[in-house]
């Protein structure tokens, strides 16, 4: 066992403790079934994402990854992470996995965490049309242009910090 999964699995013994002292039984099942049903919502989408990661590590080979996302890609690699992030569907379920493959394939702290905010706080072209249904389109443009720069110096501030502090 991994030390990520024994810390999740400590959170989630202590958590399951606290719910059963505070709420009984009830609360541990109401706890679990509220699990289930987003394993449920999200698990295809989980193991797509697995998928998708799985093709990449065979079919990308490394040099390719570590030139256009490398840490030496400079600014390239930067708008290339922050292109694919804005695309991914799904996030976070999709874009963790994909970025652990590019990560272990090659490519710079700096643009992978451009590509994780791109997909998740930044651009995230996908979730435009839910944000329009649900706040107007006036809240999407605002949204867009205020978030437009964050996932590129989030990416940028990383790749420094990661040569400052000898991380990867």
């Amino acid at each position: 066992m991994d030390i990520n999964t024994a810390i999740m699995l400590g959170i989630f013994g202590l958590l399951g403790g606290v719910t059963w002292f505070i709420q009984g039984l009830e609360g541990v099942f109401n706890g679990l079934k509220s699990s289930l049903g987003t394993l449920n919502n999200v698990w295809a989408l989980l193991l797509l994402a697995l998928g998708v990661a799985g093709f990449l590590r065979v079919l990308i080979p490394r040099e390719v990854v570590s030139n256009y996302l490398g840490p030496a890609s400079g600014m390239k690699g930067y708008m290339i992470a922050w292109g694919v992030g804005a695309v991914t569907p799904g996030a976070p379920f999709t874009i963790y996995p994909i970025a652990a493959t590019l990560l272990e394939a090659g490519s710079g702290i700096g643009q992978i965490m451009t590509m994780i905010l791109s997909a998740s706080i930044g651009v995230a072209l996908t979730r435009v049309p839910y944000e329009v249904a649900f706040l107007g389109w006036r809240f999407s443009v605002l949204r867009f242009l205020s978030a437009f720069v964050v996932p590129l110096l989030g990416g940028l501030i990383a790749g420094y910090l990661s040569k400052f502090f000898q991380f990867g």
